[in-house]
């Protein structure tokens, strides 16, 4: 008789322990092991699931207030002077008016684009045998990537002049013309070009006025030359200077 209890209380607890495991499946829930659960059924947190902002509530703000008060395109129009230094600065004089000519483009606040040509004229006197007297002008058409610095944290007067700094490539083309000897000399090389500026406002998001100094690392044909050794010039090398002023209208 005993044993009997015993043998049925045994079943019993078999049967409870068995429900206990059984119902989960019974209600729906899902299974405790995530490897027998289907990847679009599997809801659970991950860090391949987790949300994350990465700063685009700030990047939306900065995206905001450029469409609002930024500048989007531009042009611009202005005059200024060439110089050179080394032994081709001693051979060349002149160098005013140079005329430049750009179409601008800005991707936010601090970055812009600028694309555009200068024409400036020069010339050198020497001896008849070496030309006499030879005019020079020189086109540069090329590209400028602009960085406007951050200056609200900086003086009054340097946050009002807007200063940024560039760098850029362009075509440069030196075309001479002796009329001693009737000859045209053309030459066209690949350069660099470094520089910096200040941007003045006349009209908020429609006129500005640009002070801009350049820098211009190209080499031609005849930077090595030995032609005007007998006037004491071994060579023509030399870099190129530019300074300007614009008048910037932008929509």
């Amino acid at each position: 008789m005993q044993g009997s209890t015993f043998i049925s209380k045994l079943i019993f607890l078999v049967l409870v322990v068995s429900l206990a495991f059984l119902a989960p499946r019974a209600r729906g829930d899902p299974p405790s092991n995530k490897v027998d659960v289907p990847e679009e059924q599997d809801f659970s947190s991950t860090p391949f699931t987790d949300y994350g902002e990465f700063h685009q509530a700030e990047e939306e703000e900065a995206d905001t207030q450029f469409l609002q008060n930024g500048r989007f395109f531009g042009v611009s129009l202005g005059l200024g002077f060439q110089f050179l230094d080394g032994n081709r600065g001693t051979l060349w004089q002149g160098g005013f008016p140079l005329v430049d000519f750009k179409v601008h483009y800005w991707f936010d606040f601090n970055l812009g684009l600028d694309m555009g040509f200068f024409t400036v004229n020069q010339f050198y006197d020497t001896s008849q045998t070496l030309g006499g007297h030879v005019d020079v002008n020189l086109l540069r058409v090329g590209l400028d990537v602009k960085y406007y610095l951050t200056t609200q944290n900086l003086s009054a007067p340097i946050s009002f002049a807007n200063p940024y700094v560039l760098l850029g490539f362009g075509s440069f083309t030196k075309t001479e013309n002796s009329f001693v000897q009737g000859t045209q000399d053309r030459d066209t090389s690949i350069g660099l070009s470094l520089g910096a500026g200040l941007e003045f406002v006349v009209t908020p998001r429609k006129i500005y006025f640009e002070i801009e100094g350049k820098m211009h690392l190209v080499q031609f044909k005849d930077t090595n030359t030995t032609t005007f050794q007998s006037v004491n010039i071994p060579n023509l090398n030399g870099n190129f200077y530019s300074v300007t002023g614009n008048v910037l209208f932008t929509w």
